[in-house]
C-alpha cells in the first residue's frame, strides 16, 4: 500500500501510526468475517449463539411472553435478560452488552439508537380498598397519596412528577415490595396497565386510571444503529407480529380491566 508499517532497526521496533491503522483495520475485517460466517450458519442451522435481553421494572410484565415465545421459536438460541434502569440500558446498548432492550420510547434520543414500538399502554394508580372507588382521578389527587414508587417502571418525565408528591413515598426495585406496601392499602402505585398481573393477588385491588398528560406510554425495542437487521433481533421482531403472540400479548396487557372500578369518577370520591 506504499506505506511503512513497521518501524526498521536491528530487531523488532513495533509498528508505526500506519501499521496500528492498518492493524485496526485488519481486526474489523477479521470481526466482519467471523460476524458473517455466524449469520450464515444461522441460516444453515437455525439462529443459535448468545441473545442479551434487557429489561425496565416497567416492562417485565411482558418480557417473560417474549422471551418464551423466542425459545420455543429459537431452540437453540441462548437468551439471558438483564433488569435495569433506562440509562444503564442504553449504556449496555452503546457498549455492546446488550443486543435489544424493551424500554419505554419516550426516554429514547432517537439519534444513537433505532427503536421499533410495541405496543401503547396507559398509567394507573394501583390502590387496595374495601370501599367503591372512582374509575379515574387526576394527577393533583395522586401526588396528595402515599406511593410506593418502583424505579424505572414508568418514562421519565412522569418520574419527574412523582418527585412532586406531598406525602410519604418509598422507593424500590423491586416489584414484590412494591406490592407488598400497596397490599396493606396505605400505599397507592403508579405502574403502567401491562403490571396489573403483578398485583393480581392482592385483595380488593383497584387499577384507577390517570387523566391528563403523561398519562400513556410507548414501549417498544430498542437497539443500537442497524442493529435490529442480526438475526436473532430480526427473528424476534417477526415473531410479536404474528397473530397468536399479538393476542398473548394483548391479553398480558389486558389484565388491569379485571381491577376498573364500575363506577364513574364523578360519583364516588378516592379514598
Amino acid at each position: 500500500m506504499g506505506v511503512e508499517i513497521v518501524r526498521h532497526g536491528r530487531r523488532y521496533d513495533g509498528l508505526t501510526s500506519e501499521g496500528m491503522r492498518v492493524l485496526s483495520w485488519a481486526q474489523q475485517m477479521y470481526d466482519d468475517c467471523k460476524g458473517l460466517e455466524r449469520e450464515l450458519s444461522a441460516l444453515r442451522r437455525g439462529i443459535e449463539g448468545q441473545f442479551r435481553l434487557g429489561i425496565l421494572p416497567g416492562t417485565a410484565g411482558v418480557a417473560p411472553t417474549l422471551s418464551i415465545a423466542l425459545a420455543e421459536k429459537t431452540p437453540l438460541l441462548q437468551q439471558s435478560v438483564l433488569v435495569s434502569g433506562a440509562s444503564s440500558l442504553l449504556q449496555a446498548i452503546r457498549e455492546n452488552n446488550l443486543d435489544i432492550a424493551l424500554m419505554h420510547l419516550e426516554d429514547i434520543p432517537g439519534e444513537d439508537f433505532d427503536t421499533h414500538l410495541l405496543y401503547r399502554e396507559r398509567i394507573f394508580l394501583f390502590h387496595a380498598a374495601r370501599t367503591q372507588q372512582p374509575r379515574s382521578t387526576t394527577w393533583d389527587h395522586v401526588l396528595n397519596r402515599q406511593l410506593c414508587v418502583l424505579n424505572s417502571a414508568v418514562p421519565e418525565p412522569i418520574q419527574d412528577r412523582l418527585m412532586q408528591c406531598t406525602a410519604q413515598t418509598i422507593r424500590t426495585d423491586s416489584i414484590d415490595v412494591l406490592s407488598a406496601h400497596v397490599a396493606t392499602g396505605k400505599y397507592s402505585a403508579v405502574l403502567p396497565q401491562s403490571l396489573a398481573g403483578q398485583l393480581a393477588h392482592i385483595p380488593n385491588l383497584h387499577a384507577i386510571a390517570i387523566n391528563g398528560p403523561m398519562s400513556h406510554s410507548n414501549v417498544g425495542f430498542v437497539a443500537g444503529k442497524n442493529a435490529f437487521e442480526a438475526p436473532s433481533s430480526r427473528a424476534l421482531l417477526e415473531m410479536v407480529h404474528t397473530p397468536e403472540l399479538a393476542a398473548t400479548l394483548q391479553s398480558v396487557i389486558s389484565i388491569h380491566r379485571r381491577f376498573q372500578p364500575k363506577a364513574d369518577s364523578s360519583q364516588s370520591p378516592l379514598k
